[in-house]
């Protein structure tokens, strides 16, 4: 029971979104010609199944008692860091690989260290995610969703490359996704 609750209680942080008083939320975006939406799509798909199909696959062939405690953690930790890199990115957060229009580049809270830290969130909740539940089946669904962030990472360092002349010189010391290594 107490995997469940940790579950829906992470899974309700991750989704329910706090708007500040007199806070406007930003303006609608619209893909460019050049943006991969059939990634973006699949990105979304991917984790939507991971994060739905776990509860499903448990409700209806059991999960496994193996690797709750260390899913539960890395569940946690991606929701921790997926909030925080967010919430540093302010109007500058966007569901596209563009950056969004108007607004500068964000080198500030985790992006110190890490060009991609909403990717390392979700990547740790892509593993971490089913194996809170037990869930064995859909926990294979962490590899495309980590092949699928490494991709759009590399698209999105391009893009905002192109975007903002000192991409360069803040890539040069904060990592893609790894801390001090990649």
């Amino acid at each position: 029971m107490i995997w469940w609750i940790g579950y829906v209680g992470l899974l309700l942080v991750l989704v329910v979104r706090v708007q500040m008083p007199g806070g406007a939320p930003p303006a609608p975006l619209h893909a460019g010609r050049d943006e991969p939406l059939g990634l973006v799509r699949t990105h979304h798909a991917v984790f939507y199944a991971i994060l739905v199909g776990a509860p499903v696959e448990v409700l209806v062939l059991g999960g496994s008692a193996r690797g709750r405690a260390i899913g539960l953690l890395g569940f946690a930790l991606g929701v921790a860091l997926y909030r925080t890199a967010g919430r540093a990115l302010g109007e500058a957060l966007s569901p596209l690989v563009s950056p969004r229009p108007g607004t500068p580049l964000v080198t500030s809270g985790p992006y110190r260290w890490l060009r991609h830290p909403m990717y390392v969130g979700q990547a740790l909740m892509a593993v971490g995610a089913p194996l809170t539940l037990g869930s064995r089946w859909v926990a294979w669904l962490a590899l495309p969703a980590l092949a699928i962030l490494v991709l759009r990472a590399r698209l999105e360092d391009a893009a905002l490359a192109r975007a903002f002349p000192e991409h360069a010189r803040w890539a040069a010391q904060a990592k893609r996704l790894v801390p001090f290594v990649f």
